[in-house]
Parts: C-alpha cells; structure tokens; sequence
C-alpha cells in the first residue's frame, strides 16, 4: 500500500506542470479573445515564431541555455532546504571574474576556455560563501542576506567596469564594458555540427560550447544529489532538516557545500551572453535570469532532468510573446503573465497533491 501511494504521489508531481501549463494555455487563449484577436490566429503566430523554420527553433533552445543553469544553480540550494535568491548576483560576479581570465591571460583555447569556465564558477561560489557563513555561523536569514548581495553585486561591478576595468578609455559611459576578451577564451559555435547532422540552423544562432557546458552541469548535478552519499545527505536535510541532524549528518558543513555549489553553478550563467555573443564585459548582461532561475526550478521539482522541459518552456514563452506581437494585437507582456500564472497553477497543485498525499498516509496508518 506504501508502494502505491509513493508512486501515486510521483505521478501526481510529474502531472503538476503539466496542468499547469495547459491551465496557463486556456487562459492565454482567454486573454487573446478578450483582446479582440483570434485563438486560431495566436496560436498560428505563437507557431510560426517558435517553429516555423529550424533557426527559429533553435532560438528557443539557444535562449534556454542560461535559463536551464540558473534553474539547476537554484535547484541545487533547495535541494538542501537552501534558499539561494542570490543567484542574480552570483552570475554578474562570476561572469566578471572569468571575462579578467579571458582578457588578461594568454593561453591556448584548449586551457584557456575550460580556465574561464572554472574562474566562473569560483567567483559565483566566493560570492555566495558571505550568506552562507552568515547562514549557519549566525544564523541571518539567506533570502535577506542573498537579496542585499545582488544589489552590491550590480553596483561593484558597474564601478569597476566603469573605472579599473573599463575598455573604452573615455571615463565614465551609459554603456561600459571591459576590454575585448583574447580569441582564445571566445566559445565556438556548434552550429556547424548540427548543420552536419542534418539541421539546417543559421549562422546567427547561438548553439555554442555553454551549451555543452549546460549538458556537463546538469549531468554532473545528477549525478551528484541521485547516486552519491553527499547527495543523499543532500536531500535528507533538505526534506527533513531535524531527522538527519539526530541522523548524525553534518548539516552545517552540508548546507555551506550546497550554497557554494549553487554559487558555483550560478557564475556559469552569462558565460553565453560573455564569450560568445559580445565578446566582452558589461555590468548591463541580461538580468533577471538569477530569478527566472527560481520559478525553473520549481517547475521542474528541483530535478536535472525535469528543468531540461521547464527552461525550454519559459524559452518558448518568451519566444511566443515576442510571436504575439509581431503578428498580432497581443501585446508581448501577456507571456510574462502566463508564466506567472503558470506558476502559481503549479504551486497550487504541488501543494494540493502534498495534502492529498498526506491524508492517504494517515489513513494507512489509521
């Protein structure tokens, strides 16, 4: 009986987002009405820029690259019952410190690309470490801690970018940016590989190696919190914190390892936009990410694998708002609205199957 309902509680999980976003369609469809356009005609439009031809497609995976980071970089701070909300800043700092190894050293690709990926990941994780110490030698909340650290984070590094480190050599500007990256740290494009295999994408896509960055990470966290004792102790505090202390677990030094693996991931989330879209460092990087990240990791129940089909779908989203105005009367914010209903549908349900979940244990038990 304990079998059935464990597995009727995993089914439940897993149908969640997916009621979710279905529920999230319907009321999409709902608001395209109440706009006076055509359900038929958002749908064609939603289509059309997301499928309409390979590169438009391949747009949708390329924009889900940092999306899935940042959701793994959050999933795995929850996993510990962590609340890491600093991934925002962990990313502008670990972006900043790999762009200096980028510029300032002179190394061959071979060296030079997996060296800026790890400087990434040491300065999202150094980042980190001030909340998490704050955490568990003080016991400060991380959300406060983590939410101030974003904001000094964007700041830092509009000064040094502005200052030190700036490339323009002009003074101050409305668009600051460091010096040009070396060739060698640049990511290549993987786009002639999948043209290779038959999928005819542009050039102007970016399919490059974050992409197989993104790949390494998720399969590494998986690894990590599935099939290794670190990972057990990992989710053991994470669901039942006061069970695993009295376990004898360590849950001090696991909860800091969490936080700063989660920085760590964090630092890899404009290695993108850094290294193969501009060539070079702004405080101005795509923000945002670090919070979307949150949302990601929920749907995708905190798992590797689900926050593979939960960061392709807010890419998607995106993609269809942007879909919805040009072909349409639908403004492009409507997407931003269906996301967040969409989360909210999803949380609801999790929070319904929990309930649900726990009055058939109770009767067991009875």
């Amino acid at each position: 009986m304990a079998t059935t309902t464990s597995r009727r509680e995993t089914l439940l999980r897993l149908l969640s987002p997916v009621i979710g976003f279905f529920a999230a369609i319907v009321i999409l469809l709902v608001i395209v009405v109440a706009v006076g356009e055509g359900p038929g005609a958002a749908i064609r439009a939603i289509l059309r820029i997301t499928f309409g031809n390979p590169s438009r497609t391949a747009t949708v995976l390329s924009q889900a690259i940092p999306l899935y980071i940042a959701g793994v970089a959050v999933a795995f701070a929850f996993q510990a019952g962590v609340f890491n909300i600093g991934v925002e800043g962990q990313y502008f700092v670990g972006g900043f410190v790999a762009a200096l190894v980028g510029i300032y050293l002179k190394l061959p690709p071979i060296i030079h690309i997996p060296l800026v990926v790890i400087a990434a990941m040491i300065g999202g994780a150094l980042w980190a470490a001030v909340p998490a110490l704050l955490k568990v030698g003080r016991g400060v909340h991380e959300v406060i801690t983590t939410i101030m650290f974003n904001s000094i984070a964007i700041y830092l590094m509009n000064f040094l970018v502005n200052r030190p480190f700036n490339g323009l050599e002009v003074g101050e500007s409305l668009e600051p940016q460091t010096k040009a990256i070396a060739e060698t740290a640049l990511f290549g494009r993987l786009n002639g590989f999948f043209q290779a295999l038959g999928w005819k994408i542009g050039d102007h896509v970016y399919l490059d190696y974050s992409l197989i960055v993104a790949l390494m990470v998720g399969v590494v966290v998986w690894i990590v919190i599935y099939k290794l004792r670190f990972g057990f102790e990992v989710r053991s505090i994470g669901e039942a914190i006061d069970v695993s202390r009295y376990a004898g677990m360590r849950v001090k030094r696991v909860q800091v390892s969490a936080f700063l693996i989660s920085g760590g991931i964090a630092g890899l989330i404009g290695l993108q936009e850094i290294f193969a879209i501009r060539g070079f460092y702004t405080y101005q990087i795509a923000g945002g990410l670090g919070f979307d990240g949150i949302a990601i990791a929920l749907i995708g129940l905190n798992n590797p694998l689900g926050i593979v089909f939960s960061a392709l779908l807010f890419s998607f989203l995106r993609q269809a708002g942007y879909g919805l105005q040009l072909y349409t009367s639908v403004p492009n914010s409507v997407s931003y609205v269906i996301t967040g209903l969409m989360i909210i549908i999803i949380v609801v349900t999790n929070e319904l199957v929990v309930r649900y979940v726990r009055n058939l244990r109770k009767r067991e038990v009875a």
